[in-house]
């Protein structure tokens, strides 16, 4: 699977922070209450930012097993502070290639973030069974779900979501990835298998004052338009060249969709 950046991870975690869904980080505290020690397994877990949101917010011990197959970002995410009563190991694992590598066997829940639009569906069916033989619990966060919204508006902002969500669904390492279908297609999946499954929005709103992570998210935008659309790239550029002015203004705005999921196994 393909990389991301520790320095791309830092600048996008207050965002990540800030748009999870508060209602589903409590129910996830609620059903995780009165656990001696809570064991969970995060993965593609970078730098650790999951942990460094949820750990502090489920008021109980926990045991957590970072998943990575960049070592250079587990070597970071193990050098961090963390709360009292919390345990942190790391692994270094292609879960693109190697999803059978997990061991679930004593996990209570296996969570994530960002991560769930890039994997394909066979993959997340594999992992949804896995996860229901084992009995855990599955809290998947931020999941993009294919919207992208600019104020001020700009012409070519449709095309560019367009091209951006075809990209989307294009093989991140995983086979075809699920993309702005993640959402819908890991609802009816975790529930086919026999979870109880609740969701809620998480979107990024981006507002004038955090102007470096709207631009590098413009840049993203624009390569991922041009790869699909490459016919059309002297158009896509002069869009990115207008949205970089548009930037500066007090009014600038950006709305990425996204949403949190939390999935516990039906009893019986």
């Amino acid at each position: 699977m393909s990389g991301f950046s520790a320095d791309w991870l830092a600048l996008r975690e207050p965002a990540d922070a800030r748009a999870r869904a508060p209602e589903l980080t409590k129910r996830l505290a609620a059903f995780c209450a009165g656990k001696q020690k809570l064991r969970i397994l995060d993965l593609g877990s970078g730098t650790g930012s999951n942990l460094r949101f949820l750990a502090p917010r489920l008021k109980v011990a926990q045991s957590w097993t970072l998943v990575d197959h960049d070592e250079a970002l587990l070597e970071r995410a193990a050098a961090n502070e963390v709360p009292a009563g919390v345990e942190i190991a790391c692994r270094q694992l292609d879960l693109a290639k190697d999803l059978a590598g997990l061991d679930l066997s004593g996990i209570d829940l296996v969570t994530g973030s960002a991560l769930m639009d890039l994997v394909s569906a066979d993959w997340f069916d594999r992992l949804a069974a896995a996860c229901r033989a084992a009995g855990c619990a599955v809290f998947f966060v931020l999941t993009y779900d294919g919207v992208m919204e600019f104020r001020p508006t700009e012409r070519l902002d449709g095309l560019v979501r367009e091209l951006f969500n075809r990209h989307q669904g294009e093989d991140k390492g995983f086979g075809p990835a699920l993309g702005p279908e993640a959402p819908k297609h890991m609802a009816r999946a975790l529930i086919a298998k026999g979870f109880r499954v609740e969701t809620a929005p998480s979107d990024w709103v981006i507002e004038a004052g955090e102007r470096k992570l709207q631009l590098a998210l413009l840049e993203g935008f624009l390569a991922a338009a041009e790869e699909i659309g490459p016919a059309r790239a002297e158009e896509l550029r002069d869009w990115a060249a207008r949205r970089r002015r548009l930037a500066t203004r007090a009014d600038a705005r950006l709305r990425v969709g996204h949403e949190d999921l939390f999935a516990f196994p039906s009893e019986g």
